[in-house]
Order: structure tokens, then sequence, then C-alpha cells
């Protein structure tokens, strides 16, 4: 594969990112990483070992997943990924174990030694939320529904979800400069951010310092971030347009999306932000500007490369999902689940996303942007 598959971060005034730590690593690294969370059901019987590591002065083990002589790749049993130089001779061992994810208990006493006194590790059924003490269940709870949210609207529709191998982790810190001071730790390069999805640790970072509902906005867009691509909606080993990653975040920043009221009204789960932007920058009085913006996003990810039109590729992207979720939901589906199964380690060329685009959804784009456009303006 010739390029990453990760969404690049947003601008800093959007305060969302998807956040890769080594956004310089060789790209074979980076689309290895893309493998978290998409290990079968019988990858014990599949691996013949795992290795024991050196990382950030700390013991660990896992799966080898690529080995090069300068550098081994290895996910780790909490399924986080590592880089390894094994060139250096104590630092890789072989053990004969097979590879398991790591279990529940085993998880939280690693996440309490790693923060320390002052947080809580707060578990639910899918998550081990990290928290300052006395925090409560709020962001417990966010999180939680944000994911059963998730993965009903998704098989609601027809969309295929699985179980994930390894448990969700979240850490909130207790304000801005706490998140920032890990985030320099982890090497994780943005600014004015309320909160990551970082691919290599599978984790979400946020504080809990800010405005309440920009915060829980956040938690909401990188949640569906780590749902997806923990749950197969979204494949590690494919290139996945990124209107299709970004889309997906950004319908789930709504709050009405992870409450009851997702079962009524399609303009009640709209992102506002995003509607506000399309009709104050592609109206109908710029009907030319929105059809490019949608046949460019149908085709490459070059319009989150700027930052003069990262935000109107959001938007678009946005706009793009929501329709076909809540107008086409069968060919929702059928997009869905057949980016989630494209042959691994493969760049989905320009031609190949066009082609595919029409032959699932029925409409070429120009037909598309017309029905999306409509639809955004009667919301």
């Amino acid at each position: 594969m010739t390029k990453a598959t990760f969404p690049t971060a947003r601008p800093a005034t959007r305060d969302f990112v998807f956040a890769s730590r080594r956004p310089a690593i060789a790209v074979l690294a980076v689309v290895v990483a893309l493998v978290i969370g998409w290990i079968p059901s019988d990858c014990s019987a599949q691996t013949t070992g795992m290795v024991e590591f050196f990382s950030a002065g700390k013991q660990h083990q896992g799966m080898a997943l690529v080995e090069l002589a300068h550098e081994m790749i290895v996910l780790g049993r909490d399924g986080s990924i590592h880089s390894v130089d094994p060139r250096k001779g104590n630092n890789v061992r072989r053990i004969r174990d097979a590879y398991e994810p790591m279990p529940v208990t085993e998880l939280r006493n690693q996440l309490r030694a790693e923060y320390g006194p002052e947080y809580e590790v707060t578990s639910t059924k899918n998550f081990l939320v990290v928290q300052p003490k006395g925090r409560g269940d709020r962001w417990p709870q966010l999180f939680e529904q944000s994911h059963r949210s998730f993965t009903a609207y998704m098989t609601k529709r027809g969309v295929n979800v699985r179980e994930g191998r390894f448990p969700m982790v979240a850490v909130v810190f207790p304000d801005q400069q706490a998140m920032y001071r890990e985030f320099r730790k982890l090497k994780i390069d943005v600014s004015r951010v309320a909160g990551v999805y970082s691919n290599e640790s599978n984790r979400v970072l946020t504080h809990d310092g800010g405005h309440l509902s920009l915060i829980a906005a956040t938690v909401r867009h990188e949640a569906a971030h780590q749902s997806a691509f923990n749950s197969g909606v979204h494949s590690r080993v494919t290139d996945t347009p990124k209107w299709i990653t970004e889309g997906i975040g950004q319908m789930f920043e709504s709050p009405a999306m992870t409450s009851r009221q997702s079962g009524s009204r399609a303009s009640n789960r709209a992102n506002t932000d995003s509607i506000n932007l399309i009709r104050s920058t592609l109206s109908d009085r710029n009907e030319v500007h929105f059809y490019k913006a949608v046949v460019q996003l149908i085709g490459d990810d070059m319009l989150f490369d700027s930052d003069k039109t990262v935000d109107k590729a959001y938007a678009v992207s946005w706009a793009m999902m929501f329709y076909l979720a809540e107008r086409q939901p069968r060919e929702f589906a059928k997009w869905m689940n057949h980016t989630a199964k494209r042959p691994a380690f493969r760049n989905y060329e320009k031609a190949d996303r066009i082609r595919d685009f029409e032959q699932i959804v029925g409409l070429n784009p120009l037909d598309f942007s017309k029905r999306v456009q409509w639809f955004i303006e009667s919301l």
C-alpha cells in the first residue's frame, strides 16, 4: 500500500483527531497498525507462539505481525501495537505460549499500575474506563452507551458487526494539561484538541476539564472510530476511504445518536455543525461546489489533506454517510460490508472506488450529490 489509510488530524479549531503516535513510520508499519482487533476467532490455534519484549522500560508479550531486519511490529495482548528493534539481542525473546488477548482482570490491574493511585478503573460490559477518582459513572456510561448505540444503529441497517477481541480502553484525564502530558509521552503530535482515538494504543484519550457538551461530542466521535475498528465495521487490514470513516465519526457526534431520540426523526440525529457549514458555503446556489466535493471524496482523500478544505471534507462526508444510512439503508449496509471485506493491504485506487460506489449505491456521483443535497435541505 502506498499511503496510510488513517484519517488525518482535524484542524485545531475542530477539536477532533484520529491520531497515530508515529505518523512518519514506514508505510508497512502504519498498515500493520490496522490489524488491531482483526484477530480471527481461532487465532490461538493459528499462531505457534509469542514474543516477549521490552518497550518503554516494561516487559510485554505479543504476536509478531511483521519481522524486518531492523524492526519487528508486535501486536500486544492488550491490542496495542509496538515497534521493537530485534537487533538488540536482549530486547526480544520467543516463547512457546499461544497468543491470547489479555483477560479483563489482568488488563484492569495493568491500567491501575500504569496510571497510579489518583485514578480509578471502572468497568462496563465493553469498556475499561480510567478516570480520576470520584468522577462517578458519567464517563463510563457515555462510552458504553455510545458503543451500544453504534452497534444497534449499524445492526439495524444490516451492517456486519462482531464482538471485539480486546477490551476497549478509554482514559479520561482531569484536565487538558494532563491529557497533553500523556500526548507528549506517547509522541502524539496534535494541538488544541478535546480528545483522540490513538490507533497504536487502541485507546480513546480525553479530559474532564472543558465544556461538557464539547467533550461529550468528542467522546462520541472518537468512540465511534474505536467501536467501528473493534467490531469489524471498518477493517484494520484494508484501505477504507476517509469519507466513510470520518462520515461515521461525524454521524455519532449528535447526542441524539446515543439517546432514545435516535429512534425518532432524522432531523434530531443530524450533525448541526455540518449542516450549517454546508448551507453557508455549499448551498443550493453553489450546487456545483457540493457536487465537486462529493465526486472528489468518492475518488480520493485529498480534501482531508489541506487546512483550507478539511472542514468541508468532514461536513460533506457526514452528509453522504447520513443520507445513505437514513434513506438508502440497504445500500449503506452493502457499501460498509464491501469496504470491510476488501483484499488486505491493497490500495483502493480512484477508478475502483468510483466503480464500486456506482455499482453498490446504484447512482452516479451527480445524481447521488443531488439526492444528498435535497435531503440535507429537508432537515
